[in-house]
C-alpha cells in the first residue's frame, strides 16, 4: 500500500487492517473483548511478517505520537528517496488473495492516502481490478501491464533493498496473469520522462480536468504538457470551485491568482463547478467533505475515456516537455459511460462568480537529509542515511519499545549497533543533520522463530500464552475462539469443567479427535502452499512444533496420535 502522507496507525490498527484480515472480535472498551481483539489482530499479524508493505513519502514535519507504535514491527514502513530526492504521491493497494483453492490479485489505484482524514472528510475516486492468478509467470503477461511494472520497479529501488524485494513479488504476481484489454496505466516517476506524453496514443481532441490542486504553471510549461498530449490549450476545460463554494473554505482547494492568469491567458476553458453538482448516489447534499479525487475525462473522437489517478494537474505531478515530473503518481484510463464531467461547469461570470483562488507559499526548501532506513534482525540495528550534504555529520537516536533511547553516529551514511533483547524492541530511528531530522520506523526482519519471541501488544502478559495457543488452533481450522477458551478471561481449564457421563465423554473424544486431524489436514496444506517461500515455510514449521506441543499436553488416544502425526510430518521436513 502506498500513501503520500505518513500513514495512520490508528485507521489501520482501530478499521483497515481487522476488516482486510477479517479480524472477528472487535475493539471495545471491555477487557475481555478488547484482549481478544489485540490477540486475534496481533497474531494475524504476526502470520503476515514480511508480506504487509507501507511505503509512503519522507515525513517533513514533528510526526504525533501513535498510540500503537508497535504496528511498524509487523508492517514495514519505507519512505523514497534511497538513489534521488523523491515524493511517493502515488495511491497504489496489491492484495495477494486465497480464496478456496484459488489465489487472486486485486489491485486498488485512487486518490485516497492511509489517514483518517482521508477517509471521513474527503470524497476519492477509486479503481478496482480482481483477477485470478495463473500457475505459472509468463513474459507476455509482464509485459501487458506496460508502464504499472517499470514504476514498481523504480519505486521499489528508490525505497531501499528490503522494499525492492517486496516489490519484486508483486511484479512476479502480476507476471501470472494478463492485464484485461482496455485497461492503460499511466505513472510518473522522478526524473524521468514527461507522464503527459503516455496520453499522446489516445488521440484525445478534448479533456475535462477534475483536481483539488493546480501547479503553479507559466506560458512554456503549460505549452508544453498540451504539446505533450496532443490536445490544443482551448480544448483543456479545468472543473474549478467558486469563491462562493462550500470546499473554499477549507484548505484542500489550490490554484494561485498567477497561475489562473495563465491559465486563462493560453485559453484554457476555467469553468465554474455548481455548488450542488453531485458525482455519485451516495454524493448527497450537505455532505460535508470536499473533493480529494483526482479525474480527467478524455475525449476522442469516438471514445470517452476516464483517467483515475493521484496526479494532481501540476508540472511536478506530470512533467511537460523537458520538466521532469517529481513525483512517483501512478493512474489508469479505461473506457468509460460516465461523463458527468463534460456536461457541468459554466464559465465565471464575474462580479457574481469568480475563480477560488488562494496565494499559499510552497515552501519548495530542498532537504539536505533525503533518505533514511532503519532495520533490525534481531541480533543488530543497521541504519542508513542519504543526504546531500556529505561533508556534515549526521546523527541518529534509537528510540525502544520501553521509551529508552540509544544515540549513534553515523560513519559514510551508515551506522549499526548489536541489540538482542525481544522484550525491548527497537521501534523508530531519529535522523538529525545540523538543524533536519527525519524520523524513520524501523523495519523489523528477524525470522518468524525470533519474531514470535516478542510480547503479544495491548495484551495481559499472563493470558498471552492461551492465547496464542487459542488462535493458533483457529487459524488452522479449530474451534472459534471465545471467551470459554482463554483462562483468565473468564474460560476454565479442562479438569475444573463440570462432570459428564462416561458416554458423553466418548463422543465428545470422537469429536476432539475428529477436530484436531483437520487441523492436522490444514497444517500440512499450508506446509504445502508455503513451498516455495522460506520465511512462509519456517513460520508454518514453527506453527508444526507449537501445535505438536499443545497436544502433547493434551489427555486421550486421540490427542496422542495427532502428536505422532505431526512429529513425522516435522522429521520428514527437518
Amino acid at each position: 500500500m502506498t500513501s503520500f502522507e505518513q500513514p495512520d496507525a490508528g485507521l489501520l490498527v482501530e478499521h483497515l487492517l481487522p476488516s482486510l484480515l477479517g479480524v472477528g472480535h472487535s475493539l471495545s472498551q471491555e477487557i475481555a473483548e478488547r484482549s481478544l481483539f489485540f490477540g486475534e489482530l496481533s497474531t494475524t499479524l504476526e502470520t503476515l511478517h514480511g508480506r504487509l508493505t507501507v511505503i509512503s513519502s519522507p515525513p517533513r514535519e514533528e510526526r504525533e505520537s501513535s498510540h500503537y507504535p508497535w504496528l511498524w514491527r509487523y508492517v514495514s514502513h519505507f519512505i523514497v528517496g534511497a538513489q534521488s530526492r523523491a515524493v511517493q504521491h502515488a495511491k497504489l493497494w496489491a492484495f495477494h488473495w486465497k480464496v478456496g483453492g484459488e489465489e487472486l490479485i486485486e489491485l486498488h489505484i485512487s486518490s485516497t492516502n492511509l489517514t483518517s482524514a482521508a477517509f471521513k472528510a474527503q470524497l476519492q475516486a477509486g479503481w478496482r481490478l480482481l483477477l485470478p492468478l495463473q500457475p505459472r509467470s509468463s513474459m507476455s503477461a509482464r509485459r501487458s501491464w506496460g508502464e504499472l511494472v517499470p514504476f514498481l520497479e523504480a519505486l521499489g529501488a528508490s525505497a531501499g533493498a528490503v522494499a525492492t524485494t517486496r516489490l519484486e513479488r508483486l511484479v512476479m504476481l502480476l507476471s501470472r496473469v494478463v492485464c484485461p484489454a482496455g485497461v492503460t496505466f499511466i505513472t510518473g516517476i522522478p526524473g524521468g520522462k514527461s507522464a503527459a506524453r503516455q496520453l499522446r496514443q489516445f488521440e484525445v481532441s478534448e479533456i475535462h480536468v477534475l483536481a483539488p490542486t493546480i501547479g503553479e504553471w507559466n506560458d512554456r510549461t503549460l505549452s508544453a504538457w498540451s504539446r505533450d498530449v496532443g490536445v490544443a490549450l482551448g480544448k483543456i476545460h479545468l472543473k474549478w470551485i467558486s469563491a462562493t463554494h462550500p470546499w473554499a473554505t477549507g484548505d484542500g482547494w489550490a490554484l494561485s491568482t498567477k497561475a489562473n492568469a495563465t491559465l486563462e491567458a493560453n485559453g484554457v476553458q476555467v469553468e465554474c463547478l455548481p455548488s450542488d453538482a453531485r458525482f455519485t448516489e451516495q454524493h448527497r447534499d450537505a455532505d460535508p467533505r470536499w473533493s480529494h479525487a483526482k479525474l480527467y475525462l478524455l475525449r476522442s473522437r469516438r471514445k470517452h475515456r476516464l483517467l483515475v489517478t493521484s496526479k494532481n494537474w501540476s508540472p511536478s505531478a506530470w512533467g511537460a516537455g523537458k520538466t521532469s515530473p517529481r513525483n512517483f503518481e501512478l493512474g489508469v484510463v479505461f473506457e468509460s459511460g460516465w461523463t458527468y464531467l463534460e456536461g457541468i461547469g459554466e464559465p465565471f461570470n464575474p462580479p457574481d462568480t469568480v475563480p477560488f483562488c488562494v496565494d499559499r507559499v510552497e515552501e519548495e526548501r530542498a532537504f539536505s537529509l533525503e533518505w533514511a532506513e532503519a532495520q533490525w534482525d534481531g541480533k543488530r540495528i543497521e541504519l542508513r542515511a542519504r543526504s546531500s550534504n556529505a561533508s556534515m555529520a549526521i546523527m541518529a537516536t534509537v528510540r525502544f519499545s520501553d521509551g529508552t533511547e540509544a544515540a549513534l553516529s553515523l560513519v559514510g551514511g551508515a551506522a549499526a549497533m548489536p541489540w538482542k533483547d525481544p522484550a525491548r524492541t527497537p521501534i523508530t530511528a531519529r535522523f538529525a543533520q545540523d538543524s533536519e531530522t527525519l524520523e524513520v520506523d524501523i523495519i523489523d526482519v528477524r525470522p518468524p522463530t525470533e519474531f514470535a519471541r516478542t510480547p503479544l501488544p495491548e495484551v495481559d502478559p499472563a493470558i498471552a500464552k492461551a492465547l496464542r495457543e487459542a488462535f493458533l488452533l483457529q487459524r488452522y481450522g479449530g474451534p472459534a475462539v471465545d471467551l470459554e477458551a482463554i483462562p483468565g478471561l473468564g474460560g476454565l481449564c479442562e479438569s475444573t469443567r463440570a462432570g459428564a457421563p462416561p458416554a458423553e465423554y466418548s463422543v465428545q473424544a470422537w469429536i476432539d479427535a475428529r477436530t484436531a486431524f483437520n487441523v492436522v489436514d490444514q497444517w500440512r496444506a499450508a506446509l504445502g502452499e508455503a513451498v516455495a517461500e522460506p520465511m512462509r515455510r519456517e513460520r508454518v514449521l514453527m506453527d508444526g512444533e507449537e501445535l505438536r506441543a499443545l497436544y502433547a499436553r493434551r489427555e486421550g488416544a486421540g490427542a496422542g496420535l495427532v502428536v505422532e502425526e505431526l512429529g513425522w510430518r516435522l522429521d520428514e521436513k527437518s
